[in-house]
C-alpha cells in the first residue's frame, strides 16, 4: 500500500473511532464470505459497521481518540466493529450471530472511555433499547407527577384540618 492511501485510511479509521459511540473489538478467523456478508447487514441496520483494517493502522490512528487506551490489543486478526448510535443495537447483534458464528469471538469493547469485557458486552445485549428505557422513565415520571399533586393537595388539607382543630380547642378552653 502506498503511503498516500496508508494516509488516507489512517484519517478514515480516526474519523470512524472519533465518530462511534462505541467500538467492539472481535477476532474474526474462520468466517467465511457469506457469514461475514451476513453479519456486515445485521450490523449495518442498526447503524453499525464491521470493518476489518491492519492493526498497525489502527494504533496509529487510535491517537487522541476513545480507543487510545485499547491500542496495545489491537494484534491478531481483528476486526472492529462501530455503534455509531445505540450499543445495545450493536451487541444484540453479536449476540445472535454468535449462535450461528461460533468462531466471531468478542475480544473486548470500549463504552465512551470504559473498557468492556467479552461479559460485559453480553450483559449489554440483555439491556432494553434506549427508547424503551426513556419510555419507562417518562412512564415513571407521568406516574409521578399526578401522584405528587395528590399529596401537595392532601398535605394542604390535613394543615388546615390541625388548624381549625387547634381554633376550636382554643375557643373551647377560654
Amino acid at each position: 500500500m502506498e503511503r498516500k492511501a496508508k494516509q488516507k485510511v489512517m484519517e478514515e479509521l480516526s474519523e470512524k473511532l472519533k465518530a462511534a459511540k462505541a467500538l467492539v473489538l472481535v477476532e474474526y478467523s474462520g468466517l467465511n464470505v457469506a457469514q461475514t456478508t451476513r453479519l456486515r447487514r445485521e450490523l449495518e441496520k442498526v447503524n453499525g459497521e464491521f470493518k476489518v483494517a491492519k492493526n498497525t493502522l489502527l494504533r496509529i490512528a487510535s491517537a487522541g481518540t476513545q480507543a487510545e487506551g485499547i491500542r496495545d490489543q489491537f494484534v491478531g486478526p481483528n476486526a472492529v466493529i462501530y455503534a455509531y448510535q445505540d450499543p445495545v443495537g450493536i451487541a444484540k447483534v453479536l449476540a445472535g450471530v454468535a449462535k450461528d458464528m461460533p468462531r466471531l469471538k468478542v475480544r473486548l469493547g470500549l463504552l465512551g472511555s470504559q473498557t468492556l469485557t467479552p461479559e460485559d458486552v453480553v450483559t449489554l445485549a440483555t439491556l432494553p433499547s434506549r427508547e424503551a428505557l426513556i419510555a419507562k422513565l417518562l412512564g415513571v415520571m407521568m406516574q409521578a407527577g399526578p401522584q405528587r399533586l395528590v399529596n401537595v393537595l392532601q398535605g394542604n388539607l390535613t394543615k388546615l384540618a390541625m388548624v381549625l382543630n387547634a381554633i376550636k380547642t382554643q375557643k373551647e378552653a377560654a
